[in-house]
């Protein structure tokens, strides 16, 4: 109920171009509602494995980096909407598509990388995930920022921009028509042979 309440308030403000949540408080929680209204997320993750998808490990790699301010925080390794079976159509579809440089030792030891991988595997395997890799070739490095789409039956109608210490939730109709657009751009660009 909570929930529900939170994204009427929201609606309530749909003439805003955006909106942004500074203190992180309320993320998990309007995450969760848009993805419960959700029949597809589709989360693009350029450089390092998406939080829901990190390894204990690949994460540890990530805080001991060096960077300042790292993004460790993580999520359920798996949504639970995603265990459901294929024919419960209620639940939404994941699609994570990552660009290439988030498979390159570059973040991690090349150890911690195949734990990663094989951990990635595995959750692959699972009803209603979908994990695609896109060539730099395709997407450079810095060309399109991580985002996350939700859409629904009728199409998208909500993108999570992270920043620095939160996340930006666009509802604007031309912002979520652009990384719509953005999104169907991405997955032309996906490599040919299955990943993992």
């Amino acid at each position: 109920m909570t929930t529900l309440k939170r994204l009427i308030d929201i609606a309530d403000r749909v003439d805003e171009p955006d909106y942004f949540d500074p203190t992180g408080r309320d993320e998990g929680m309007l995450r969760v509602g848009f993805e419960r209204l959700s029949t597809q997320v589709f989360e693009w993750s350029p450089t390092l494995f998406p939080k829901t998808l990190r390894s204990a490990g690949y994460s540890r790699a990530i805080q001991e980096s060096g960077l300042p301010n790292p993004d460790t925080t993580t999520r359920d390794l798996v949504p639970a909407e995603a265990r459901v079976s294929s024919a419960d159509e209620s639940k939404p579809m994941y699609t994570f598509l990552l660009g290439e440089a988030a498979t390159r030792p570059d973040a991690c030891s090349p150890s911690v990388l195949y734990e990663q991988i094989e951990e990635v595997a595995t959750v692959s395997k699972l009803l209603r995930i979908s994990i695609s890799v896109v060539p730099a070739s395709f997407c450079p490095t810095g060309l399109v920022e991580p985002f996350t789409l939700y859409e629904d039956h009728l199409g998208a109608f909500a993108v999570a921009i992270p920043h620095h210490r939160g996340t930006a939730f666009l509802t604007n109709e031309a912002s979520v028509k652009f990384y719509a657009k953005t999104a169907k751009w991405l997955r032309g660009g996906m490599a040919q042979d299955p990943w993992p």
